[in-house]
């Protein structure tokens, strides 16, 4: 199901381009963890609105973009309302070219090679012309990543050899081809030559200690010299290792395994302490039962604890809910998700009277955009109110969407907004149901659907977890919740690859409640 991250509506003019382009890379940049997917969707988004401001004829007036994520990965839709142009109709598998896109007059061709499907439906002079891009989440992979950088040919390859049963690999030539390959992928350790063209294995780790957020990255050399001033010299720039060639196998694994290991247990140590103060005030905590509604909610996470949070405020009238989900699961999501709790309860209970899902999410957009702190990561958001008779209120700010569970199946309710703190004055809709006896809603974070390995394995999460809910929607709740965890653990492992929240709510019979 598709998921709204972001939505905006500017004049179909060449400045569009520019300032669409700049509130787009706002989003990926925290959203999409693949640099060179990044860079796709912002080349194929400038593509397109020039060639629909430059070629449509009438021309359009006003260009709609959103960007958003469902199952199969991520999505860029272009609305118009000018002439129909389709670049389906001009598909090419080779690389595009000056000439090919001056001949196609649109640049279909660049469209086709930088995303992997397209989708064109035409409007009319009820609904606009609609251009969906789409690229697809890359595999996950658990294994760590080893950036082996040697400019002989023939150490790399034996040394990818040696190594690519227990990691992933990246290779570079020399410094240069490492930094960017550092810039545009997420690497674990870095095993590097030291005498190299170019730029050398010491300027490399010179140039890495001067770069935030990589000082501390495991860093092995290898030299094929045994010499004692180049040692003290390497080991001056704060290396793990350094080891001299020729190195076998067992040797070079064990090594890496090893420094891996100790830069874990380093970094758990400085953390273990303000870890676990954090952790437990973290920890979700709801009533069983309030305002004529029961609840349960299971929670995973994938060993670090992250950056899910529920929060809950019981007033005379309703129950209030909001559900956060920082992007990312280390202990920077936690210690995020720490500092918006925080916020969020001194905003839930400063107010006299009760706040609407929808103002809530506005002073959180607001905040999440003004606040030196908080504006420092991204976040997704769903709140709902839940009154006695079965009055449900939602509003959502780029959190997946809530299903209503029913006899007839497991469905999304339609409630979207995007993401909080891209722009200023962001405003949120709010939709109000009413919930028959018999029938759940489920809240959850992205997790629940997106930490499988690939595509059809999170379709096939999905699936399985909205059919279990379906089918135990005649057993207690707790029944209910633990078999879509069985399922979700089933399919996503233990650990997950992110960290996941599920919350069950169904209405009470009023005689069977109290306040």
């Amino acid at each position: 199901m598709d998921r709204l991250l972001f939505e905006t509506q500017k004049p179909a003019t060449l400045e569009a381009v520019r300032e669409l382009r700049h509130l787009l890379e706002s989003v990926v940049q925290t959203t999409v963890p693949d640099l060179s997917i990044q860079h796709r969707i912002l080349l194929c988004l400038s593509e397109a609105v020039t060639n629909l401001v430059l070629h449509a004829t009438p021309k359009a007036s006003l260009v709609t973009m959103c960007f958003g994520l469902n199952s199969y990965g991520w999505w860029l839709e272009l609305l118009d309302d000018g002439a129909p142009w389709n670049p389906t109709q001009h598909e090419s598998t080779n690389t595009s070219t000056n000439f090919e896109l001056i001949e196609n007059g649109r640049g279909t061709a660049l469209l086709h090679t930088q995303c992997e499907r397209i989708e064109y439906y035409s409007g009319d002079t009820t609904k606009p012309n609609q251009l969906r891009m789409i690229w697809a989440t890359p595999k996950q992979h658990l294994r760590p990543t080893v950036l082996i950088v040697e400019d002989d040919t023939s150490l790399r390859r034996i040394y990818a050899a040696y190594l690519t049963e227990d990691f992933e690999l990246l290779m570079a030539s020399n410094g240069h081809e490492a930094l960017q390959q550092l810039n545009t992928n997420k690497i674990d350790l870095v095993l590097s030559d030291i005498n190299m063209p170019q730029m050398s294995g010491f300027s490399l780790r010179k140039s890495l200690k001067q770069t935030s957020g990589r000082t501390i990255m495991p860093f092995i050399f290898l030299t094929a010299f045994d010499d004692t001033h180049m040692q003290k010299q390497a080991t001056s720039l704060g290396i793990d290792d350094y080891l001299v060639k020729p190195v076998d196998k067992a040797q070079l694994v064990h090594t890496i395994n090893r420094v891996l290991g100790r830069s874990q247990q380093i970094y758990r140590h400085l953390t273990d302490r303000i870890d676990k103060n954090i952790t437990s005030s973290l920890a979700p905590k709801l009533p069983e039962k309030s305002h004529g509604w029961r609840l349960c909610f299971a929670n995973r996470h994938t060993g670090i604890g992250g950056g899910d949070l529920l929060l809950h405020r019981s007033s005379e009238e309703q129950l209030i809910l909001v559900l956060i989900d920082i992007m990312g699961h280390d202990d920077c999501a936690k210690f995020f998700a720490y500092a918006y709790g925080g916020y969020l309860r001194g905003l839930m209970h400063s107010s006299e009277t009760d706040i609407s899902p929808s103002q809530l999410l506005e002073k959180l957009s607001e905040s999440a955009l003004q606040d030196e702190l908080l504006s420092q990561v991204t976040l997704t958001s769903c709140v709902v109110t839940l009154s006695p008779g079965g009055k449900v209120t939602l509003a959502s700010a780029g959190h997946p969407p809530p299903l209503r569970i029913s006899k007839n199946g497991t469905k999304a309710i339609p409630i979207g907004g995007i993401l909080p703190g891209l722009l200023p004055d962001t405003t949120y809709q709010t939709e109000s149901i009413h919930l028959e006896n018999g029938e759940r809603i489920a809240l959850y974070t992205d997790g629940l659907f997106e930490s499988a390995e690939d595509s059809d394995t999170r379709k096939q999460l999905e699936t399985r977890i909205t059919t279990a809910l379906t089918d135990t929607l005649n057993n207690p709740i707790e029944q209910s919740i633990r078999k879509a965890m069985d399922v979700f653990d089933e399919l996503a492992g233990t650990p997950p690859k992110d960290d996941t929240l599920l919350l069950l709510m169904e209405k009470i019979k009023p005689c069977t409640y109290m306040k």
